[in-house]
């Protein structure tokens, strides 16, 4: 997904109101009393917390908010960016018909104290207070990486279509097995890069076959990567993702000789000739977990009987968003298989659309729920979605707590999409094709269509250390019907 960052924060700030004055003053008045919140003492320390890692000089946001001059030019802006949920971006939401049951890891959004204090602050007239050091922003780097893998030949994009490419790289380590605890994907382009699928491909005939076939470090064009035999699925990279980070009670096993392979979904959007060579921070850890885990998904049907009808069907039920519909709904309902899981307790959830999304829930219908289980349940809901700040929630829950889906379980998934003008994302691609007015879209790989996902990390039991000399007991193969929904339209 092209990172064009903080499109919505851009607009709402040409159109909100400016204020607090012309600039910081010293002069009080001697009967003025004390403020009770001050820059250094009180405000600052929230907005390193929640804002710099993005406002800083050379970050993605639009403009700095590292300096007390910073804020109090734009602290209007700033508490109504909070107040209305805007910033910091976190798209996972309640609403009235689907709130998860448990809380997020790493939730950014300010507390109600943390907003009463800016809000006091303000009100107070935004006093400078003592000088002091602020807190180091949160980091969007991947902490403690042991590993970057890096393209050998950077990858030239054609810029008039959007291409499907993979890398193959090797982590170097003499030991046996290694366990995942981070991975980061960096886009070295992000003017091109539009998403990007990460999977491990465990030693034997087929990995030497593709490596005898592409090499290590340059691109061939491909699909979904989990596809090949003996493969599991890292994770997914969209613009505005955190890295993915677990303890080491949970992590995802490499063996020796296994090769990483992402695919890059380029969207050049007319950069003609654009290199890319996007690379990955993993951290490894030697600690043997009590849970692997890996990653499934739902969703993106284009057939009933799981995409269910709706008013604008045409000829049978189908997968399309007419144009200048402001208030389109598409809606699935799957029946899961966990295979020779008896479970998949989830441990993070991740949602995805394209441009013309506004709107994705997922709830699960139990079909034999446990003692400890509701019969139904919200797992994410995202009532405002923004491409420009995708990622990957984790739930905050301990392994026994996590949601779990089982075999005959029904997950329930509902997109809805503005595909009018107004929607400022509409507008972005149909500049990057070359249009002045909505089409219909379909369900698809490519930009210019859609998707309606829900991707679930999936966690299971690690099995007992095999002992010297002896294999790693394979990873279990997902049901086809956990991997297919990343590889739309391969059956039309």
């Amino acid at each position: 997904m092209r990172a064009t960052w903080l499109t919505s924060f851009t607009v709402v700030l040409a159109i909100t109101a400016c204020g607090g004055g012309s600039g910081p003053s010293d002069d009080t008045g001697d009967d003025t009393p004390p403020p009770r919140a001050t820059w250094y003492q009180d405000v600052g320390p929230i907005v390193a917390n929640h804002c710099m890692s993005c406002h800083r000089a050379g970050g993605i946001a639009p403009f700095p908010l590292t300096a007390y001059t910073d804020a109090y030019e734009l602290a209007d802006r700033m508490l109504d960016a909070v107040e209305t949920n805007l910033m910091p971006p976190w798209d996972a939401e309640d609403s009235a018909d689907c709130t998860p049951t448990r809380g997020w890891k790493d939730d950014p959004r300010l507390t109600s104290a943390e907003i009463d204090t800016l809000r006091t602050w303000i009100e107070d007239g935004k006093a400078e207070g003592t000088d002091a050091t602020l807190p180091n922003p949160p980091t969007t780097d991947l902490v403690d990486a042991t590993d970057i893998l890096i393209p050998d030949h950077p990858y030239v994009t054609a810029g008039d279509q959007d291409e499907f490419m993979c890398f193959l790289m090797k982590p170097d380590f003499p030991e046996q097995v290694k366990f995942m605890t981070g991975i980061q994907v960096r886009p070295g382009n992000p003017k091109v890069v539009h998403h990007a699928v990460t999977a491990v491909i465990q030693p034997g005939a087929d990995l030497d076959a593709l490596v005898a076939e592409h090499g290590l470090g340059t691109a061939y064009q491909c699909q979904n990567p989990a596809t090949t035999p003996g493969s599991y699925l890292l994770g997914v990279w969209t613009p505005g993702n955190q890295p993915v980070q677990t303890s080491t009670d949970l992590s995802v096993p490499i063996l020796k000789g296994s090769a990483i392979v992402i695919q890059i979904h380029y969207h050049p959007a007319n950069q003609v000739n654009e290199p890319d060579a996007t690379s990955i921070d993993l951290r490894l850890s030697d600690v043997w977990p009590q849970k692997f885990y890996t990653y499934g998904a739902w969703g993106n049907e284009f057939l009933a009987p799981e995409l269910l009808p709706d008013p604008d069907d045409r000829f049978g039920v189908e997968f399309r968003i007419p144009a200048n519909d402001a208030d389109h709904a598409e809606h699935m309902r799957v029946t899961v298989d966990t295979g020779s899981l008896p479970g998949a307790p989830l441990f993070a959830a991740y949602p995805h659309m394209h441009y013309i999304g506004v709107g994705l829930q997922v709830k699960v219908e139990r079909a034999n729920p446990l003692p400890n289980e509701p019969a139904s349940e919200c797992l994410v809901n995202v009532p405002k979605w923004n491409f420009d700040w995708q990622r990957s929630y984790q739930y905050n829950a301990a392994f026994a707590d996590m949601p779990t889906v089982h075999t005959g379980d029904i997950l329930d998934i509902k997109c809805s999409y503005d595909n009018t003008l107004d929607n400022p994302f509409v507008q972005r691609a149909l500049d990057d094709a070359g249009l002045t007015q909505p089409i219909d879209v379909v369900l698809g790989e490519q930009t210019l269509d859609e998707m309606c996902l829900g991707i679930f990390g999936i966690t299971f039991d690690a099995p007992p250390p095999p002992g010297a000399g002896k294999p790693l007991p394979p990873m279990p193969q997902l049901p086809e019907s956990m991997t297919r929904a990343l590889t739309v339209l391969s059956e039309q």
